[in-house]
């Protein structure tokens, strides 16, 4: 069975290089068309979507809230629209926190009963915990491991993909490649 440690720290580093990745793209676009950066960190794929910036902070915070259920590292989330030099920031902050993390800080935790915000909504996650979160009744079997399978991870890849969806919308030369990088490194490939 996968340990504890491998299904989140290794998986949320690699998502989270990815985004420095694409952000440097991205950057390296702005300067080559005459685009301004601002106008790729605020771009939106819809009117009522979050914009770029926002795909960044909410993978920091998602990531940090992973931590501090599993270290008990305080963290207080601050969710607002972030300019590109505090994207970099608050990752490189968060890829710092995560090369930390050791596999015996983690392993074991399992079962460890932790508190989960979702928007607004609040549970400690147990065996069969029920919550109601904006109207909508959501289910978390079994223990932390289903919470990092069925909302951590799928939630970090939802806003690199949105991420990634937004610059490729802005004219970002982004392809797979790009995003697979840091998922593939040492992976050889003959073509």
């Amino acid at each position: 069975m996968t340990s504890l440690y491998d299904l989140t720290v290794p998986v949320l580093t690699r998502a989270l290089q990815t985004e420095v990745t694409i952000l440097k793209k991205a950057e390296e676009y702005a300067k080559e068309s005459g685009k301004p950066i601002a106008d790729l960190i605020n771009a939106r794929i819809y009117p009522d979507m979050f914009p770029l910036s926002m795909q960044v902070v909410i993978c920091e915070i998602v990531t940090k809230q992973a931590l501090q259920s599993l270290g008990g590292k305080e963290f207080k989330p601050d969710l607002k629209e972030i300019s590109l030099e505090e994207c970099y920031a608050r990752l490189a902050d968060t890829l710092s926190q995560l090369a930390e993390v050791k596999p015996e800080d983690v392993n074991g935790k399992e079962s460890q009963i932790v508190e989960l915000g979702i928007a607004k909504g609040r549970t400690n996650i147990t065996a069969v915990d029920w919550y109601y979160v904006n109207r909508f009744l959501f289910s978390i079997f079994d223990s932390f491991r289903p919470t990092i399978q069925r909302y951590l991870i799928p939630t970090v890849y939802f806003h690199l993909t949105t991420l990634y969806d937004i610059l490729r919308k802005e004219g970002v030369p982004l392809g797979k490649r790009d995003y697979l990088t840091h998922f593939v490194e040492g992976w050889e490939f003959k073509y």
